[in-house]
């Protein structure tokens, strides 16, 4: 599929942004709190942290709709607000962007589990998923993301309603897995390169990884990716392993040089998107983008 956030990937490593949660926390929203509610409740809080991320070297921005889709609303009684939330979503990164860059529309997880496992079809989880894809293009998106799925099912779900829905946009779609002593596999068993090979046949246009892992152990990762797979690679690690600081917050250790430099070294694995997720920060972003020359 052509598009220019894909056209410029064939020219250089393509800069995404960093992790929502902890920014966000830092500009105030209560803990518990529904992160999509606050596009239209504190949008200039919103679009300040997009302006960062963008200001510290991103070249495409994730939109704050991770958990937009309506079963994941639901839970805070906003399910008939979808298509306003994650339309808002999408807006608020358009608002922020300077030129030349591009709108990344998140869509996370349901939070919820298929049958037989759970009480949901795959039937409803697409429905959900091709309705916030709907609304993030009609925000404005350029691509859409479907991000840290633990079950190939629902991101394959998620990859048919996107592009039902929106068939003008790429799809991207990063698994998140865990490291075994017999290879990389997602918290529903499924294993790295098969399950690669099934969102490289949904249509994806770019794969990879988020989450979980540390930039250290994505580096094995990335090329075990890259062994997998002809399509563009996505690979955004967390900013080391998480503890708790003495007020019970959680915290991430690793500091934005080390960060980047793994990220160098799974850039050289052939990995054409970079960015991080818990824990990074634009200090994060800005680090890379210094070594990559920006």
């Amino acid at each position: 599929m052509s598009a220019p956030i894909l056209d410029l990937a064939r020219t250089r490593t393509v800069l995404l942004d960093g992790g929502m949660g902890t920014e966000l926390m830092k500009r105030g929203i209560p803990q518990g709190y529904c992160p999509e509610l606050w596009n239209i409740e504190n949008a200039a809080a919103v679009r300040d942290m997009h302006a960062g991320y963008f200001a510290a070297g991103s070249d495409a921005v994730t939109s704050n709709s991770f958990g937009g889709h309506p079963l994941k609303l639901e839970a805070f009684g906003l399910r008939e607000r979808t298509a306003e939330l994650n339309a808002a979503a999408a807006a608020h990164v358009a608002a922020a962007r300077p030129e030349g860059r591009f709108v990344a529309g998140s869509m996370g997880p349901t939070g919820k589990l298929l049958k037989p496992q759970g009480e949901f079809t795959e039937a409803e989880f697409e429905t959900g998923f091709a309705e916030q894809a709907s609304a993030l293009a009609a925000g404005g998106a350029d691509v859409l993301i479907v991000e840290t799925m633990f079950d190939l099912r629902e991101a394959l779900t998620a990859i048919r309603g996107a592009r039902a829905a929106s068939p003008g946009l790429p799809v991207f779609a990063t698994l998140t897995f865990n490291k075994t002593r017999r290879g990389y596999f997602t918290m529903m068993g499924d294993p790295l390169a098969a399950s690669i090979a099934e969102l490289d046949k949904a249509g994806a246009a770019a794969v990879g990884a988020n989450c979980t892992l540390t930039s250290a152990d994505m580096i094995g990762l990335a090329r075990e990716l890259r062994a997998a797979t002809t399509l563009p690679l996505i690979v955004q690690p967390n900013a080391g392993r998480p503890g708790v600081d003495g007020e019970g917050s959680m915290i991430y250790p690793q500091s934005p040089d080390e960060f980047a430099g793994d990220m160098m070294a799974i850039a050289s694995a052939g990995v054409a998107f970079l960015g991080g997720c818990c824990g990074t920060t634009p200090d994060s972003i800005r680090c890379l983008a210094a070594l990559l020359g920006r």
